[in-house]
């Protein structure tokens, strides 16, 4: 059984798009199931399964269950057990004896019972929690990103910081208004005598500009800052309880069995650290806390660079001290209700604010905090001694472009290194070969290895060793070569 995009029948696409769109329920997606399950040409190879299916499969497991009878139920489940999309080169590697170093996006704290929403899950979770505080801020803002349908969290906090950082200087303010809309706003103010039906909204835009009152400006900054801060408290409560997945469990594992091992991560959950914890591995993550006595180099710890912060990490940026708490009993507390998670503290030290060290999800990651930095290039280090780099659940979307180009620079200084990319996203394989072909000069496609599906079965199975046992069987023939 073959799982790709080049062979699929009209039919099989007409199915997938009208269940994609929602023309259907559930009793029927189940049979329209069945009928993939049963097609011959997909089981004997004339036809490639969409990878589509895949995800149709796992957001309906439930719906299956409950509607079919059990033989049903397990000739469906037993047939997409089957369905591994993995490159045939896989087999070369032994995850034993293979230096690795891991990348963690936030697909990867996305399985159960981790259950952080991504990027593209967050903001509409975020808002509709925020509906339930009852504040009229919050309830504007998220009936303005319905209405305009905005359901991109980088794309909300990227405007907020540009709106903060403009408001903060008037003449960067005056300068995008006249860029953006070619007019001065201190000017005098001509209404045109026409105008195209088509620039209705921005005409009337300029009528709003022009009969706001004065301070406007302040209140409005004032608004965002405190609604960005009911937003951090939801994202933040909706971490604190993820408990780690089989994805996190396995990579523990591993590193516990591998000296020095490292493990990158851009995301701010606790779900690594509590991993690395139940099996009792040592770790560190490079960075110098006020309230930590400063590690010794122990050679066998594992290091874990969390390069947009942590949940358990604070930062004063009066005195530029980082405190790290305790995240088990920072979770303890928050759940049994002893004592709020602290959006905003007071340093100790000098008595300025302390704020979590986190990087928001901005489409511009450029401005990570002072102590952030550092990490980089620990990073970078990280990669560059590693044979294979396992990535998971991270997108390579444009935000994090600099991350992309570690990895491009990593590859390129080493020729023998490969890229294993783990994500439910078919396509973000032939996307970064792609890219790498496009910035690598004469580089080999076969480099990067697909390994697509739930992370949390898929990596444990490769990380066994499974894959290099069974590699030989005709799982998935194809292989970046084709491309």
């Amino acid at each position: 059984m073959k799982v790709g995009t080049k062979i699929i029948s009209r039919q099989q696409l007409r199915y997938l798009e009208r269940i994609q769109e929602g023309r259907y329920s559930s009793p029927e997606i189940v049979d329209i199931l069945l009928k993939i399950v049963d097609d011959d040409d997909i089981l004997e190879d004339r036809e490639e399964l969409h990878p589509g299916w895949i995800e149709i499969f796992e957001n309906n497991i439930d719906s299956i269950k409950k509607i079919q009878p059990p033989i049903i139920w397990e000739k469906i489940n037993s047939f997409f057990d089957k369905v591994v999309s993995l490159d045939s080169n896989i087999k070369d590697i032994d995850p034993k004896s293979t230096t690795m170093s891991f990348l963690l996006g936030a697909g990867a704290s996305n399985p159960d019972p981790s259950n952080i929403p991504t990027v593209k899950q967050l903001l509409p979770q975020l808002l509709e929690r925020g509906r339930r505080l009852d504040r009229d801020d919050v309830t504007r803002l998220a009936d303005f990103c319905d209405s305009r349908k905005i359901d991109n969290i980088e794309d909300l906090l990227t405007a907020a910081q540009l709106a903060t950082f403009s408001s903060r200087n008037p003449t960067i303010l005056k300068l995008m208004n006249f860029l953006l809309y070619r007019e001065d706003i201190e000017g005098p103010y001509e209404e045109p005598r026409y105008y195209r039906p088509w620039e209705a909204e921005r005409l009337e835009m300029r009528r709003i500009r022009k009969f706001r009152e004065p301070g406007a400006e302040l209140s409005s900054v004032a608004f965002l800052q405190d609604t960005l801060q009911v937003l951090f408290g939801l994202l933040s409560s909706t971490m604190l309880p993820a408990k780690p997945n089989n994805a996190h469990k396995s990579i523990a594992e591993y590193a516990k069995s591998h000296v020095r091992s490292s493990i990158v991560t851009t995301n701010y959950d606790c779900c690594m650290d509590l991993a690395l914890g139940e099996v009792h591995k040592d770790f560190f993550y490079q960075v110098d806390f006020s309230n930590v006595s400063k590690p010794q180099p122990i050679s066998d710890k594992t290091i874990l660079i969390k390069l947009h912060g942590s949940l358990n990490w604070f930062y004063c940026e009066t005195c530029q001290e980082i405190q790290l708490v305790n995240i088990e009993q920072m979770v303890d507390s928050f759940q049994n209700d002893r004592c709020p998670y602290p959006v905003i503290g007071i340093c100790r030290d000098c008595g300025g604010q302390r704020r979590g060290l986190q990087v928001p999800p901005l489409a511009m990651k450029f401005d990570l905090g002072p102590p952030l930095t550092r990490l980089m290039s620990e990073a970078t280090i990280s990669f560059e001694k590693a044979q294979l780099i396992v990535v998971v659940g991270f997108s390579f979307a444009e935000a994090d472009i600099y991350i992309s180009r570690m990895l491009s620079k990593s590859m390129q200084s080493s020729p023998n290194q490969k890229l294993l990319i783990v994500d439910p996203d078919y396509n973000v394989v032939d996307r970064v070969r792609r890219k790498f072909k496009a910035s690598i000069p004469n580089f080999d496609a076969t480099r990067i290895i697909k390994l697509a599906g739930n992370c949390s079965d898929i990596l444990p199975r490769f990380l066994s060793g499974e894959f290099l046992k069974v590699a030989s069987e005709p799982i998935n023939k194809e292989s970046a070569s084709e491309e």
